[in-house]
């Protein structure tokens, strides 16, 4: 026998403990039987995700039913400001032939409740002297701001227009 042989014989004994070692151990350095602890890698991108999304979900709500509000008061301000000018119209007899500016308040009530509900309103008509008020009323329900629980909101606009009978007013 050679020098050599006693190192050969200590490493090859080595290199079986070990490889008995790393079998006994398993794959991920674990011994056989013993509880793996749960991985929970990417857990806080899952709770990221959540938190972003629900975020913009409320965020999207939030702008897009104020834009939807903000559209149904234009457009009951647009209603109640015609219906108010269609009220003023309406003038009496007698202020056709005199030049002044009455107005016949049945006739111009009546136009003007016409003219609010062929636009989806109700509301109510005041005529005052020359000048005719109409506020329009409404329950309108916004799609977007319901995703977070907001449900019918009410609308109230008013709008005025003075009688003219003659070019310069």
């Amino acid at each position: 026998m050679t020098a050599r042989a006693p190192e050969r014989a200590v490493r090859r004994l080595a290199l079986r403990a070990a490889r008995a070692i790393e079998a006994a151990s398993g794959p991920h350095g674990r011994a056989r039987g013993a509880r793996r602890v749960r991985d929970e890698r990417g857990a806080a991108a899952v709770w990221t995700m959540i938190i972003v999304t629900t975020a913009f979900v409320a965020l999207m709500a939030l702008v897009g039913g104020g834009g939807e509000l903000i559209n149904e008061r234009v457009e009951a301000k647009r209603a109640a400001e015609q219906a108010a000018r269609a009220g003023a119209d309406e003038l009496t007899a007698s202020a056709v032939r005199t030049g002044s500016d009455q107005v016949d308040a049945g006739a111009a009530i009546a136009r003007a409740n016409s003219v609010l509900h062929q636009a989806g309103w109700s509301g109510s008509v005041q005529v005052q002297g020359s000048r005719v008020v109409v506020t329009a009323t409404g329950t309108r329900k916004p799609q977007f701001l319901s995703l977070i629980g907001v449900g019918a909101i009410q609308i109230n606009e008013t709008g005025s227009a003075d009688a003219i009978s003659t070019p310069d007013g």
